[in-house]
């Protein structure tokens, strides 16, 4: 069996050859690769590109030397009504293919997998023409199929399908696909996620429910739904995520799942009795983007180094701090997947497991039957673990137990909600833990936050304002260049498309131990960070401004001057 296995990794296609002849991985590398993504029946190109195995830009150049197909700006392109109607949305969406024009009779098209014959076939069947091919990124074809198709949200259509508000009731829970609440929901999903939305929110109002996303962190209307359909609306959500859908009283919480050809994305689901209904806010996860490396995580090069440092340290307590939506999870991850080695055992306990990691022994709170963060860290460390990580310390029983194991051999990873890495230790304190414990377990805090990139496609130099020339002044900039989002296709009009982090490594030295032994205050214990290296949120996000990155009205959003 195992020789069958390596017979058939090694017969490796033309762009994995390619990878290994170039030196971007070891042939061992590929072919774990190339065997799991014939596990997945994908192919060898689209299972790379939708795991970030490598940089995306490289990819699409390796693709297009390999296969001979030359590399299109998707969101440069002036695309026609007429190459639009031949390629119905839901096949874009579901190929990630978009019809750019129609010449002499041939529909040039861009996708990201050139040797998907199947859907070459495919189409030339649909559109009866000749098809040329144009390569693009994955993420970038789905960008511009959200922005270039018309919404499928056409809830009046959807209304008129039924008689009554009795009958849109009634569909709720039927699973026929065609049911109109059943469809509005989905799409209502499945339009979020491909708009690569972080939350969904349903907000019921005197005279309609007001839907709206979360997008870089900033909230924008989706839709507008009749009050006639809220009920019905809200108690699909429930369906999906298994809550009772006839409690209208008290908050509830669930989990659902979107699963399709395209897609796999968690869902969380919060529901909340307000004044004019049930309010329900729907986290979405997509566990498809994978694991970042801190590599790629934002980091300033010298923060990296101290935080890379003390992740070495044999034992003590790393605590990742921030708001909801600041990353802090996915930088615990990121942390994990470099410490994770065949001699190490790690352990975590989390609410919920959000990512699947190969060799990793991953608890999922349960309060239900009992298994809280303190229950679990404690059963956690009988398992002989090397490094444990607990999602997140919410009171004074798991701090203290998680500062106690530190203390006894082992390196734990956490997050806190504090506004900033010093006034952790006053946390800590407040949470009834000793301050000995705290001076000597803690080995360091990473404070971070999320701004707004700005849009790489229509990003411009622009002159300062009379305030940022101040603001530049202030802090030795002046004549510095600032940058700006025009607005594009790409962006959405925004000038801002992804995020990134800023950060401050707050790593406790012999003098900063002492002065939590003396109770020293959070300034003076700020102080005593910033002179010996720490880079403030305020600097690492000034740093990122002068780089081109984001802009000053981000950072003061999230950081104090």
């Amino acid at each position: 069996m195992a020789i069958e296995q390596e017979q058939q990794v090694i017969r490796l296609d033309t762009l994995a050859r390619k990878i290994v002849h170039k030196e971007l991985m070891t042939l061992r590398e590929v072919n774990q690769l190339t065997l799991a993504a014939q596990q997945a029946s994908e192919s060898f190109a689209s299972y790379i590109e939708q795991r970030h195995v490598m940089p995306d830009d490289t990819l699409l150049a390796l693709k297009s030397e390999v296969y001979g197909v030359p590399i299109i700006d998707v969101f440069n392109l002036d695309i026609t009504s007429e190459a639009i109607e031949l390629i119905p949305k839901h096949v874009a969406q579901e190929n990630h293919v978009i019809p750019i024009e129609v010449i002499d009779g041939t529909l040039v098209v861009a996708l990201s997998d050139p040797m998907d014959f199947k859907l070459l076939s495919d189409l030339r069947l649909m559109t009866k023409k000749n098809i040329e091919l144009r390569l693009a990124i994955k993420a970038d074809i789905a960008s511009v199929i959200a922005n270039t198709y018309p919404s499928d949200l056409k809830v009046e259509e959807w209304i008129s399908d039924s008689d009554s508000v009795d009958e849109i009731a009634n569909e709720v829970v039927d699973e026929v696909s065609d049911a109109p609440v059943v469809r509005l929901v989905s799409t209502l999903l499945t339009e979020a996620v491909d708009r690569k939305a972080s939350d969904i929110h349903f907000d019921p109002q005197l005279k309609e429910l007001l839907i709206r996303i979360r997008v870089d962190g900033e909230l924008v209307t989706m839709q507008k739904i009749p009050k006639t359909m809220q009920h019905a609306v809200i108690s699909r959500v429930k369906v999906i995520s298994s809550l009772d859908i006839t409690e209208t009283r008290i908050p509830q919480d669930g989990r659902a799942q979107i699963k399709n050809a395209r897609m796999k994305v968690d869902l969380r689901v919060s529901i909340l009795p307000v004044i004019h209904g049930e309010k329900v806010v729907i986290r979405i996860l997509d566990t498809s983007a994978g694991i970042r490396q801190l590599d790629d995580s934002g980091f300033a090069p010298d923060t990296l180094d101290r935080f890379r440092q003390t992740l070495k340290l044999p034992h003590g307590i790393i605590l990742v701090t921030g708001p909801t939506g600041s990353g802090k999870s996915s930088t615990l991850y990121s942390a994990l997947n470099e410490l994770n080695q065949p001699n190490i055992n790690i352990i975590t306990v989390e609410d919920p497991v959000e990512y699947q990691l190969a060799g990793i022994n991953q608890v999922a709170v349960n309060a239900d039957v009992g298994l809280t963060f303190a229950a679990g860290l404690r059963s956690i460390l009988r398992q002989d673990p090397n490094v444990v990580m607990v999602g997140e310390i919410r009171d004074g029983e798991t701090a203290e137990i998680a500062i106690r194991a530190a203390m006894t051999g082992h390196m734990v990873l956490s997050t806190l909600h504090t506004n900033s890495a010093v006034s952790t230790i006053n946390r800590l304190l407040d949470m009834g833990v000793d301050t000995f414990l705290v001076a000597n377990a803690l080995s360091g805090v990473l404070a971070q936050r999320l701004v707004r990139c700005i849009c790489s496609n229509c990003k411009t130099t622009v002159h300062p304002s009379v305030e940022e020339e101040i603001f530049l002044k202030h802090y030795q900039a002046e004549g510095k260049a600032l940058y700006t989002g025009l607005g594009c296709n790409k962006c959405g009009g925004t000038g801002y498309k992804g995020r990134m982090a800023v950060h401050e490594f707050f790593a406790l030295t012999p003098d900063i131990r002492h002065a939590i032994n003396n109770h020293a205050t959070d300034e003076v214990l700020a102080d005593l960070a910033e002179k010996s290296g720490m880079r403030t949120l305020f600097a690492d996000g000034l740093s990122k401004v002068l780089q081109g990155y984001t802009t000053i009205a981000e950072i003061l959003k999230v950081a104090e001057e």
